[in-house]
């Protein structure tokens, strides 16, 4: 199956390509944002190779990513590859639980569409966000 198939978009949602090379969130943050009307998952990836794809075929508005070794360079290219593009999306970083100090890190946090976040951070903002049945699928 490609990594970046997804149905049509319902008109007026936000367009969401969700990172994970970890398995840190895909399943219960991915679940929650399923949920959610307001934002629709164009695409998932699994690796750093199909994130790049999913990128450049679906121009999503925000792009969720799991910060990894492997994560650092995708990031990188997507905050180069936005002004050739034209578009500029929302790049929200998920750190992992105890994660104090990353190099880099902090400068990519002072830029206007990076957002950093702990994993958990990310489950308690969607629980306020979401339906009461979706919030069972975060556990």
């Amino acid at each position: 199956m490609d990594a970046c198939t997804s149905p049509p978009l319902p008109h007026g949602c936000t367009r969401l390509l969700l990172v994970d090379t970890d398995n840190l969130f895909l399943d219960d943050v991915g679940g929650a944002l399923r949920a959610n009307k307001g934002v629709h998952v164009v695409a998932t990836a699994r690796s750093i190779e199909d994130a790049y794809d999913c990128a450049a075929r679906h121009a999503p508005d925000v792009i969720v990513i799991s910060w990894g070794n492997a994560s650092r360079a995708f990031v990188h290219a997507a905050l180069a590859n936005r002004s050739s593009a034209g578009t500029d999306p929302l790049i929200v970083i998920v750190l992992r639980q105890g994660i104090t100090s990353v190099p880099g890190l902090i400068s990519l946090s002072l830029l206007p569409n990076v957002a950093l976040v702990v994993h958990e951070q990310l489950e308690k903002l969607l629980l306020r966000h979401t339906s009461p049945e979706s919030s069972v699928l975060l556990h």
